[in-house]
This record gives structure tokens, sequence and C-alpha cells, in this order.
């Protein structure tokens, strides 16, 4: 199985014949539907289990494999004891060498209670229930030798005695049964005494060893059969079986065991030294598996669906961390590993301090594409690809330390009603409960999951800007199985009608501002406000109370009017004072300010202040609450430097702090000063520059636009570039961002990615403001007349991965000139490549 992960992997010499072959055979990839974005996550369906854990026996080691038959679990594992539900390890405790049962519907143990001398490493059971097959490194079973495998009657919990010489020479890792015969695979050599490279087949009734001798040139740790029965498909660490290159995945006819046309490998590619497919699972419709990567030579970490009968690949899910067991149910697919990165499916980013989930499921219908892989090449860049939705299911596993693997969950398996996840985990959901777990579908489940935020941290911030008013803001609470969530404010201790009420989305990394304007109020009098969260099952928290005294006075700059009125989303005017975040007076996504960012330095509006950039790490600020990257905007800054190291001014990150992996939409500047706006397509960058610098210790406003009719920069007023060939970038959750962030590679960029000097008066719009409105702006901000905007002379308009040429409207037709660096990809960016294609990659 896959060892702890390392954090960082590297291209070796074995992959670069798989990337070559990979170009060759992008066609067996399954393209996204066209023009698709990456889908957001989704509400819990119907069908699928909540999130709560229920009363389960437990262990004291690590569960490996289970199986269900009727209404009984079987699991197998290494571990000697296991004890009720609600017990303390030590205590109530009863022996269970390596297997035991228990009962579906109620969680208790059952009497079953064989002897395997070392762990278990497989388990299945016949259809009807009656025979249970175990496979592992054990060579004794309830005192008598049994050398890897062994077969009990589920009714006598007695050994079938035909299986006694069925022994093989090393470990079985997975088993699959039908009414006639039992399929095993592991890292054996001999099966009944016979050659048998890795794979092997009995006879169910008699235990007799079949001829089916398909070989692998390394472990199969996967099995699972074709809906129809007709083909084996095994998963592994192999990169050729029955002497043919199928690399990590194959399928074999289950009567001969000769190799049948299978193309996932074509796409998926874990085989070999460092990678393997860990787990297969089927719905009766499609075939499911995952897989691992440690080092070079593999693909994917996350999951994939394949057809049934050719093996080609329906959709990928590209999350990042080891895939150790995946189970398809009715209605999703679930997943248990180790998942820390999952932006490429809207999901959760990867910052410094990763956030792992390690029970997770997922839609099983395509619902959108994957976004480009920011961690290419360290990733294999999927972009493109069908793709299914996170489903918002995520129980909370804690890592155990019997394996030495800092792992939860091993295995996952289930039916229409219950999911089981079995592993080394010691609690879900911050309960103790080692080792298994149980959840189900409503209404076996009675649903507790809350809201997870309450009390002092789930407190509004209040403020009183203008006569008569209080603004009520507070980030959305998150739930661990209901996206949609409903918001009540209630006024000065009322429980009965709330004075807002509001309902949003929102998941642990995705918590969008929320609140609302308060109006009406007696200047001079104080009122409290309280926050409520409630989900569909009408679990509810509170925060705590807060209060706030009404203003008397105060209102917008002439300039902050302008902006309001031309209909900004988002606007920091950047005059706050002391510990509070940076307000936005268009709506209530508040910037938190980062310590390199000093408070109070002259702005650019007469009587009003803007803040000071330190332009190194940690002089910058973001949004506190979560967006998606906007397909049509406008963006504008006054910025004012002397520096020559270059900068980012204004942009969209996926992170808050430190260098984010997806960013673009952003403002820049190079060393000489010049001005860059940059967009990324999903394939490549896409760039506007002026010519001229803007380093010369004056205020200039500088505003970005995307929208159908493409990109435009202008610099005071002025247009100074556009191009009509890119009108929309890639879709990702993150924050605007101001002050600095990592522009390493991207055209024209600077030294510093971080911003030397004055930024103030930021404003974000949802629509592309016109020439006129953003010459208004500027004659707002300088109290001068309105600077007439021309079209720019001679500006063409050339590819993607081109940045266009722009001159400033003074400038005479024809002489344009190229950017540095125009051909020059960011050093987040890929080759481009068309909507099927795949670069396979380590790790």
């Amino acid at each position: 199985m896959a060892l702890h992960r390392k954090f960082r992997r590297f291209l070796g010499a074995p992959l670069a014949a798989l990337l070559l072959l990979s170009g060759l055979l992008v066609s067996a990839v399954v393209a996204g539907p066209a023009a698709a974005d990456p889908a957001p996550p989704i509400q819990r369906p119907t069908g699928v289990v909540t999130a709560d854990s229920l009363p389960t026996a437990q262990i004291d080691g690590v569960a490996w494999a289970q199986a269900i038959a009727n209404d009984t679990v079987y699991v197998g594992g290494s571990f000697t004891k296991a004890r009720p539900a609600g017990s303390a390890l030590g205590q109530n405790q009863v022996t269970r060498n390596n297997v035991l049962a228990y009962n579906l519907t109620t969680g208790v143990l059952t009497s079953f209670a064989p002897s395997l001398n070392a762990q278990v490493r497989a388990i299945a059971t016949s259809p009807d229930g009656t025979r249970l097959y175990v496979g592992g490194s054990f060579t004794t079973a309830d005192g008598v030798q049994r050398n890897h495998l062994a077969a009990y009657d589920t009714t006598t919990h007695q050994l079938v005695s035909g299986f006694a010489s069925a022994g093989v020479n090393s470990t079985v890792s997975v088993i699959v049964a039908t009414a006639s015969t039992v399929y095993i695979g592991g890292s054996f050599t001999t099966a009944g005494g016979q050659p048998r490279a890795r794979m092997a087949a009995y006879s169910a009734s008699s235990g007799a060893l079949l001829s089916w001798a398909p070989s692998a040139d390394a472990g199969v740790l996967a099995m699972v059969l074709s809906p129809d029965q007709s083909k084996v498909i095994v998963g592994g660490a192999f990169l050729n079986v029955n002497r043919a290159a199928a690399i990590g995945i194959a399928a074999l006819d289950a009567t001969s065991g000769q190799s049948r046309t299978w193309n996932t490998n074509l796409v998926v590619r874990d085989g070999g030294p460092n990678s393997a497919i860990l787990t297969l699972s089927t719905d009766g419709t499609s075939i499911y598996g995952g897989g691992y990567i440690f080092g070079a030579g593999g693909n994917l970490e996350g999951a994939f669906r394949a057809e049934p009968q050719t093996g080609t690949v329906q959709w990928v899910q590209d999350c990042h961390g080891d895939t150790y067991g995946v189970y398809a149910s009715p209605v999703a697919l679930y997943q248990v590993g180790h998942s820390h990165y999952c932006g490429n499916l809207m999901g959760w980013p990867q910052p410094a301090v990763w956030t792992y989930n390690r029970a997770t499921a997922y839609t099983k219908n395509v619902t959108g594409t994957l976004a480009r892989d920011p961690f290419n090449p360290d990733y294999a860049n999927f972009g493109g690809t069908a793709s299914p939705s996170l489903i918002s299911w995520f129980p909370r596993l804690t890592v155990g330390t019997f394996t030495g693997k800092s792992q939860a969950a091993w295995s996952v398996t289930g039916n229409a009603s219950y999911v089981l996840l079995g592993g080394e985990f010691p609690t879900v959901n911050g309960t103790a409960q080692q080792g298994l777990a149980r959840f189900a579908v409503k209404p076996i489940a009675t649903p507790k999951q809350a809201p997870q935020v309450s009390g002092a941290s789930f407190v509004p911030t209040l403020s009183s800007l203008s006569s008569g008013t209080v603004r009520v803001r507070f980030r959305a609470n998150w739930d661990r199985d209901d996206r949609s969530l409903t918001y009540r404010v209630y006024r000065d201790g009322s429980t009965g009608t709330p004075v807002f009420t509001t309902t949003a989305d929102s998941a642990e990394w995705d918590r969008p501002a929320i609140g609302f304007l308060d109006t009406g109020l007696t200047p001079g009098t104080s009122h409290s406000y309280r926050v409520s969260a409630s989900d569909g099952d009408g679990n509810l928290v509170r925060g705590d109370v807060k209060t706030v005294v009404v203003a008397g006075s105060g209102a917008l700059t002439a300039y902050g009017q302008t902006v309001i009125a031309q209909g900004a989303s988002l606007y920091w005017p950047l005059n706050d004072t002391g510990g509070s975040p940076a307000t936005d007076r268009a709506g209530f996504n508040d910037a938190t300010i980062d310590t390199g960012v000093t408070r109070g330095v002259p702005g650019v509006v007469s009587a009003d202040t803007a803040m000071a950039f330190s332009g190194a790490a940690g002089g910058d600020i973001a949004s506190s609450g979560t967006l998606t990257s906007p397909a049509v905007f406008t963006a504008a800054a006054w910025f004012k430097t002397t520096s020559t190291r270059g900068g980012r001014i204004l942009g969209f990150s996926d992170l808050t702090t430190g260098n984010s992996r997806h960013r673009d939409r952003h403002l820049y500047l190079s060393n000489s000063g010049q001005l860059t706006f940059g967009v990324w397509t999903a394939t490549t960058s896409a760039t506007l520059s002026s010519a001229a610098g803007y380093n010369n210790g004056k205020w200039h406003l500088g505003v970005a636009t995307l929208g159908p009719s493409g990109m435009e920069l202008y610099v005071d007023g002025r247009r100074v570039g556009q191009r009509s060939d890119v009108t929309t970038g890639q879709k990702y959750p993150g924050y605007w961002r101001a002050g600095g962030d990592n522009t390493s590679g991207w055209p024209n960029s600077g030294t510093s990615s971080y911003f030397a000097g004055s930024i103030d008066e930021i404003s974000i719009y949802p629509t592309v403001l016109s020439a006129a409105q953003i010459g208004a702006q500027y004659a707002a901000g300088t109290a001068a007349a309105a600077v007439p905007n021309a079209v720019p002379n001679a500006v063409p308009n050339v590819a993607p991965n081109t940045a266009a040429k722009n001159v400033p409207d003074s400038t005479p037709a024809g002489t344009a000139a190229a950017q540095p660096g125009d051909a020059t990809a960011p050093s987040e960016s890929l080759s481009a490549t068309s909507a099927i294609a795949v670069t396979p990659t380590a790790g």
C-alpha cells in the first residue's frame, strides 16, 4: 500500500517515455462539455449519507478491508481486540484476531471470531452471503495451516475444508468472488503449488485451483468484475500483464485469463515502483478507481470513471493526495485517502499549512471540466477533461499511529443505505471511534451535523459609517454535510422576527462575506446584533452579541460617490485607521491587512488617506470572503511609486497570503514602471502592457477590464491597450488581493512580486466600465476635467500566448514594439493544450 506522502515530486528519466507516449494518445482522454467551466461543489443530494458517524464497534489496530453480506459487515485487518462504541481503548474489550463481524444495522459485534496469526489484507463474500473469503499475510487460521488464503462458512463460523490446500506463497491483497469462482491477486508467485504470477482463481465449490493464470510483473492490489462478469479488471503496481504493456490497470477474460481491450491507462498511468492503482469499484454501470503516486512514474492521485466494455475514461477527479479506496453507491462515489488539494474541482486550495479531507464524495455524472493544474509539472495537467462535482460531505477523521504512515481511513464500502469506513483513525467528528465508522442516509441517520462556527467565533463586524445606519457584516459559516445555510440577524435581543435573512452556499474553505445595512436608526443610540446559522435539517448555531453606537454623520467622498454610482461591487477607499480591516464601502468583503502595510499615508483624494506597501512578503491586503474569479469585470486602483523593482498592484489569487498558484486578472509593474494587465486563459497567459513607465512618484490610475469585447488597459483615464481575442479567464475560487503575490514568469513582470509604494481607492465592478466612466473616475480623483479617451493607434490582436503590442494614445501609428517577454508564459503555466489533451507528469 502507499506510504505516508512526501510533499514534493521530481520528474525522472522513467517518465520521459510516458510523456511522449501520452502526447500521441490524447484522443483517449474524454474532453469536457463544450466551453464548460469547473463546476462548484453541490449540496448533498438525496441518497447521499449524512456526515453523522453512527455508534459502531471499534478495534485496536487498523482495518484494511470490509465486505457486507445481508445485515453483517465483515472486517479484516491487523488488530487483536475489539470493543463496543463509546468504550475507551482497554475497556470492555474482547479478542478478535485480525477478523471480526458486526451488525450493519446496530453496529454491535457478532460472535464471529476466527483467529488468524497475521494481518488480513483482503476480504470478500460469496454472492449469497454463505461464504467468507479472507486473504493476507497469515499462515494459520484457527490454529491450522492456511497459507495466505482461507474460506469460512458464515453460518457455522467454521473453516471450509476444501480450501485447505489452496494457499499461495506470499500475501493476498485482493479477492473477488462469484457463485462459481474465487479470484485473488497479490504478490505471490505460486498458488496450490503451481506457478501463478500474482493472480489465481479457484473453484468456489471445491477450492480447486483453476487454469486461469494471467501474469503481472508486480503486485496486484485491486480487482473488480465487470458488470456482465465477463472480465476481471485488475489494478496494481505492474507495468505489464500477460507480457504486454498495461500500466497499473488491465482487463482479463474471466474464463481464459487472456487480456482484453482496456483503454483506461491511455489516460491514467499509475504503475511501476512509485505509483499504483490501489482500488476499483463498480456500480453495475461503470468502473471506478483510484491510486497513488510517490515519485516519478504516475499521473493521478484522484479517481476516475471508465466505461466497462473498453475502459474508455468518462471523467477524471484530480484532487491531489493518494486515494486508498473508492466505493460507487447508487448515487455517489465515496473516496478515502488524504486529499490535500482540490482546487481543480473548485474545492479547497493548498496553503502553507495543508488541509486534509480524508473521506469525500463526488457525483457520478459529468458536471463540468477540470481546471488547469497550477502545480504542473510536479502534477499532471488534466485541465479541460470532463469531471464530476464535489458533494458537501466532509466527515472529519483524525490520523492514527498504528501503521506509522500518518493516515486515517484505508478502505470504504457500503450499500444503498450505508457507507462504511475502515482504517486506523482514533476519532470521527471529534468523538472517539477507532478504526471503524458507519454513515447512513436519512432517516436511518438523524442528521446532527450543525454549522461549525458559533459563539465568539461567529460575531458580526459592526460599523456606523453614515448618519442613522449600521453596517452588519459577517463571514458565512460552514457545515460538514450541507452547502446551503440560512442566516438570520437579530437586533437588540429580539428572538422573534429577524431584521435580515438570507441563504448562501459555503464550505470550510469557501466562506463568502455576507451583510446588510440597517437604516432608520437614531444617531447616538446603541444597538446590539446577533447572527444565527441553520442548515436544512434544522440544526442551528448562534454567535455572541455585539454592540455599536449609531453615528450622526459620515459620508463618502466625491470620488467614492462616483465609484458607487458606477456600480462597484467592492470598494476599498483604504482610509481605515486603527486595527480595523480595510472596509468595503460597496459591499461587505472587507480586506485583511498584513503587517507590511502602513495606514494613514497621504492619498490621491484630498483630505483622505491611503496605505503604503512595503514591497516585501507581508506587504499586502486581501479580501476575507471567498469569491469565484469573475468572467466579466473592471478592476481599478490608484498607485504611486518610485520603485525600480516592479511589483503586483492588484489581482485575483487563490490564497490570501504567500505565493498563490492560481493568480491572474492582475495589474503589475515592470522594473521600468510599465503597467501590465494579465489574464490566464486556461492554457496560457494573455497580457496588455503600457509603453510608458509610471514609477515617477506621482499618482496614477490603472484600470483593467475583461468582457465579451476582450481585454482593455487604461492608465490615467486613457486606454493604452486592447485585444479582442481574450474574452474570459480561467475559473477558480479565490480573493482580490492588493500589494503583492507571485508574478514570477509573467510577461514583463518586475524583480519583485510585491509592490513598494502607495495604493489608494481600489474598486471592482461586475461589468465592463465604458471609456467615459473611466475618464470620469480619473477626473474625480484629480479634481480635473475628464480626459478624452481615444482608440489607441494600430493595436493588433494576437494569439492568446503573445502579449498584445500597446502604445499610448499619443504615440503615432506604426511605432508599437513587442514588450519584453511577449511569448513567455508564467512559471505556473503549461504548454498550450487542447481540451482533450492530458500531459502526465510526476505527482
